[in-house]
């Protein structure tokens, strides 16, 4: 069956199966893979190792890049026979018609086609139809993980969207227990508090403040540490200033700007006189001490073993008056 389904898909492609992917156009619609097939090379592909590792006993998840190509040249071809937009290969039943000869659910080829393609949320800007379908299946399906939501999502509207971009979507925009109220003083405290203590894991904190988005609460710590940094002439960007700036915050208890920067200036200054004092007193009692101490040499006790060599060195060979002196004497004696 598999195989009759494959022979139909390639006589409805014609020669165009022996033209090779427009891999410049495609760069900007999906991720190539390195490893690249010919024709002949894909259908002994697909009817040897493909199908081996893809039966139904077996357990492999992993997905090559030989299948990912094999995906995206099958995907391609058929869109482009059928003259079919990107957008619409799920309403338009591609996905349905390569699950019937490549074995694999529509739901998996489609969730892997979604991780292969390069789209962006500016792109593709949101519209109120997808927002109330969203808000429509969260409420339909509470219990249900993203993945489920995504699938149910891109069947009921024309354009296919990343699971993160639907749970982004709905988490940071459009869910309506979002508080969208400016953050109180009391929540901004909270914020850096557990932006220090939780490392800032925004998720986490999110927890602790219902109806906050981590996104929004991030956006919030930016701004406060950002505005912090440039008054106290520090660089956001660097890991260490911006850790120092929260234990700022934690021994003054304080997240004010003005406040923080005047609290900071205020310990440097006493610091400085303390330091500065310490100095006077130790230089003061060195003073006097050399005033009032007299210089003494300090002589090393000579060795006994070289006791003669040494009194014969430095001891003097006479002791009392010169003897120039006992000469003279002699002399006027004479």
């Amino acid at each position: 069956m598999k195989q009759q389904k494959w022979a139909n898909f390639i006589e409805e492609l014609g020669e165009s199966k022996y033209e090779e992917l427009n891999e410049k156009h495609l760069k900007s619609i999906v991720k190539l893979p390195k490893e690249k097939m010919t024709f002949l090379e894909l259908q002994h592909y697909l009817s040897n190792d493909f199908q081996v590792l893809f039966n139904e006993d077996s357990t492999r998840s992993k997905w090559h890049q030989k299948d990912q190509y094999l995906l995206i040249w099958c995907v391609v071809k058929l869109v482009e026979k059928r003259n079919i937009q990107y957008n619409e290969s799920l309403q338009k039943g591609v996905f349905e018609y390569l699950s019937s000869f490549l074995g694999l659910s529509a739901d998996f080829l489609l969730e892997k086609w979604m991780s292969l393609l390069k789209q962006s949320l500016k792109e593709m800007p949101w519209k109120q139809e997808e927002d109330e379908i969203m808000i429509e299946l969260r409420k339909q399906y509470p219990n249900k993980g993203w993945t489920y939501i995504a699938k149910e999502f891109n069947r009921k509207t024309k354009n296919i969207r990343y699971q993160k971009q639907i749970r982004e979507r709905y988490n940071n925009v459009i869910n309506p227990n979002i508080n969208k109220k400016p953050f109180t003083h009391q929540e901004k405290q909270l914020i850096m508090l557990k932006a220090y203590q939780l490392k800032k894991n925004w998720a986490g904190i999110s927890k602790l403040m219902p109806g906050r988005t981590d996104n929004k609460i991030k956006n919030c710590y930016n701004s406060i540490v950002k505005k912090i940094a440039k008054k106290i002439h520090f660089d956001k960007a660097n890991p260490k200033q911006e850790q120092l700036i929260l234990e700022y915050i934690q021994q003054y208890n304080t997240y004010e700007p003005d406040e923080l920067a005047n609290q900071i200036d205020l310990d440097q200054k006493n610091q400085s006189l303390i330091k500065v004092e310490h100095v006077n007193e130790n230089s003061n009692t060195s003073n006097n001490q050399h005033n009032i101490s007299p210089f003494i040499p300090s002589l090393q006790p000579l060795p006994i073993i070289y006791g003669h060599y040494y009194q014969n060195l430095y001891q003097p060979q006479y002791i009392g008056y010169p003897i120039y002196f006992f000469k003279k004497a002699e002399t006027r004696q004479l």
